[in-house]
């Protein structure tokens, strides 16, 4: 994906249509850099500009943003200057990623002025300054001193924009320098052309592979192509040109703004889950490692339980032979009459023989009484390193609606901190499938959705789906037996697909009505038990679950 300068093109010849004339009624900062620009002309608009290292564009947006309390400084100092102001007009810099807003507004004493807003979108460098009519900086968002960059963006400094030899690609004399390159290599038309990706010589060197026409024809015909799409694969694509050496589901949008507010969103979604994932997984292997250790542990203990007999021999053998122990020993060998041999007993030599068999009573008393402890502690963390594995699991496969999920659970059974802001957030929906023959087949991605499709949703005579003896999805099938065998052959293809036996081969999947589905009591609602199942062995094909159809 890549927000070049020919996209910013696109971007400058929608706002000139639409907000030049128009008046800056309100501006707002967001995080990370991102600033709306409320616009009143023939109707209201909002403008986002992002000088997001991450995130850096410029486009129109109709998204409904939560606008801060409080604004930043460079959000007031720009209400200042701006805000009534008037757009006389909207320029892109050759074919950079930098836009000049040239802006009348009124100072302080009531005159009219013109201001120049550069915003420029550099990426990590991105930044935005205001500057008087003589292109004298007022003040940046990002300040770069003397002799730290090659230019200087501080107020008082002359703005000068950034050097770049290189040839605009909508000049006349680019087609004598697209001519003169002949290589295959994409860096060499990056090294020639000013603002286009990598993307766009990807694509024009497909095509031009192709032999879909002239070098001249095919690199005119991608620079004023309208076609709004993005591309989904393993990542997400977008551009203004039609993407065919791309493969992958085509997502069309009506027009460039639709566009961008998806592509950024779904990009800050994805940020947002990988740092969600990131801090939960931590979390969660923690918990696992922790739930080993202790069962670890409790297991040596409950071995070490297991010489209270032993303990007890001692003692009621130095009880019955105290006459041949002598205070002051540190060892005694006796007669073991259990075994008919001696045996050796440590002592304390400062006790008795009767001392040192009550020592012995002792200890025996209290390894018996650990016991049941013991195996209660033993129970309860494997059911925790349990849980924690079927979380982990949910984890792997989760989008950012149920990470909010997971969170929320843990939060509930007091694992996190609870936040002291709750936000209200959409409840993550579970998947429905539908096999060949049209029957809806419900899939739960983490517990909160297996709890709701099985105790909730299903009728009693509805077939239920699990992996056997392992972390994975409650999938139900929404019909009674009798199920045909590709029906059956579907469902646990789903189970085996969404659990952590994904990669096996030969997973054993049971099934049975949901009647016979039971919570179990005292412990978390993602453990249940079930009677009357049937088992079928799937190798999991990923492939096939991706081409059953989605309700």
């Amino acid at each position: 994906m890549s927000y070049d300068g020919l996209m910013l093109s696109h971007v400058i010849k929608d706002l000139k249509e639409t907000l030049e004339g128009g008046r800056i009624d309100k501006i707002y900062q967001l995080v990370d850099f991102t600033f709306l620009f409320k616009v009143r002309a023939r109707k209201s608009y909002t403008l986002l500009i992002s000088a997001s290292r991450h995130n850096s564009r410029m486009h129109r947006t109709y998204t409904d943003y939560e606008k801060p309390y409080k604004p930043p400084m460079f959000c007031m100092f720009l209400r200042k200057h701006l805000e009534s102001g008037r757009i006389e007009s909207i320029e892109q810099h050759g074919n950079d990623r930098l836009a000049v807003f040239t802006i009348a507004a009124k100072d302080e004493l009531g005159e009219t002025s013109q201001r120049q807003l550069i915003v420029e979108l550099f990426g990590k460098d991105a930044n935005i300054a205001l500057c008087d009519e003589k292109r004298t900086i007022l003040d940046a968002l990002h300040h770069v001193h003397p002799f730290e960059e090659n230019r200087t963006m501080i107020s008082g400094a002359t703005y000068r924009y950034p050097e770049d030899d290189r040839k605009n690609p909508f000049e006349a004399q680019a087609a004598d320098t697209l001519r003169a390159i002949q290589s295959e290599r994409v860096k060499d038309y990056l090294k020639a052309f000013e603002g286009i990706s990598p993307l766009f010589i990807k694509e024009y060197l497909h095509r031009l592979k192709k032999g879909e026409g002239s070098p001249d024809d095919i690199f005119s015909t991608m620079l004023y192509e309208k076609n709004y799409h993005a591309k989904e694969t393993d990542k997400l694509f977008f551009a203004p040109y039609t993407l065919t050496h791309i493969d992958g589901e085509t997502i069309p949008f009506d027009d460039l703004n639709s566009m961008l507010d998806f592509i950024f969103q779904a990009r800050e979604k994805k940020n947002q889950k990988q740092q969600h994932a990131k801090d939960l997984f931590r979390f969660v292997k923690r918990q696992i490692e922790k739930q080993t250790n202790k069962i670890r542990q409790v297991k040596q203990a409950l071995k070490d339980s297991e010489e209270a007999g032993l303990y007890q021999k001692k003692g009621e053998i130095l009880l019955s032979q105290q006459h041949e122990v002598q205070t002051g020993d540190r060892s005694v060998t006796l007669h073991d009459y259990y075994e008919d041999a001696p045996i050796t007993i440590e002592l304390d030599p400062e006790k008795t023989a009767v001392e040192n068999s009550e020592i012995y009573f002792n200890r025996a008393k209290k390894l018996k009484r650990s016991v049941p402890r013991l195996k209660k502690e033993l129970k309860k963390a494997r059911r925790e390193k349990a849980y924690f594995e079927i979380i982990e699991d949910q984890l792997e496969r989760a989008n950012f609606n149920e990470l909010l999920d997971i969170r929320e659970e843990l939060n509930s059974y007091g694992y996190l901190r609870q936040q002291k802001k709750k936000r209200p957030q959409k409840a993550s929906q579970h998947l429905t499938f539908i096999d060949p023959r049209g029957y809806e087949i419900m899939v739960g991605k983490n517990n909160r959705q297996n709890a709701l499709i099985t105790h909730e949703k299903s009728k009693h005579f509805y077939v239920w789906f699990h992996v056997k003896d392992a972390p994975g999805s409650h999938v139900v099938v929404k019909k009674g037996f009798p199920l045909e065998e590709d029906t059956i052959r579907t469902a646990a293809q789903l189970a085996s697909v969404y659990s952590k036996m994904r990669y096996s081969s030969s997973v054993p999947v049971d099934y049975t009505e949901v009647r016979n589905i039971k919570k179990i009591p005292g412990q978390k609602p993602c453990f249940v038990t079930y009677t009357n199942q049937k088992t079928i062995y799937m190798d999991p094909d990923n492939d096939y679950v991706k081409r059953l159809k989605q309700k």
